[in-house]
């Protein structure tokens, strides 16, 4: 599979070529646990893994990462490595928080949910092949949600 970078800027996002037309990939490495203004997402609204040893990573530090994602359309996040259930429940709480509070995430139906998930017993493949082809928001979600974004972090 060829991969093309685009467009080169300090945190590449490479793309590889669609599995279906209505599908786009991305993967994006990053140094540390810091969401980047770099990376575009142009559906508006997309799905999210993260591979990565959060084990060292402080509880602020997720959350500030989990909240930047839902900011900018994260609508299904996937968590694989080191002590990702730990991630997948911080990223939960913070979903949790915004709900009872400023209610930035909702979607239009009152069932909508950003969903969340952990592979910490999986291996990568496996992990990548759900969030490739399983991973479905809910209905108030769905529009403008043809993106996945694939992060991978050498450090927390």
């Amino acid at each position: 599979m060829a991969v093309s970078q685009i467009p080169p800027k300090q945190t590449p996002c490479y793309s590889a070529p669609p599995v279906k037309a209505d599908k786009r990939f991305c993967v994006v490495h990053l140094d540390s646990l810091k969401w980047s203004a770099d990376i575009q997402i142009p559906s508006g609204r997309f799905r999210l893994f993260a591979a990565a040893d959060v084990t060292r990573a402080s509880t602020e530090l997720m959350s500030e990462f989990a909240y930047s994602a839902l900011k900018n359309g994260m609508v299904y996040f996937c968590a694989w490595g080191l002590d990702c259930e730990r991630f997948h429940d911080i990223v939960d709480e913070v979903v949790v928080e915004d709900d009872a509070g400023e209610r930035l995430f909702v979607g239009k139906n009152r069932s909508d949910t950003i969903m969340t998930t952990a592979h910490d017993n999986e291996p990568l493949d496996q992990a990548l092949d759900f969030f490739a082809s399983l991973t479905s928001p809910t209905a108030g979600f769905e529009r403008n949600r043809n993106f996945w974004v694939a992060v991978s972090l050498n450090k927390c």
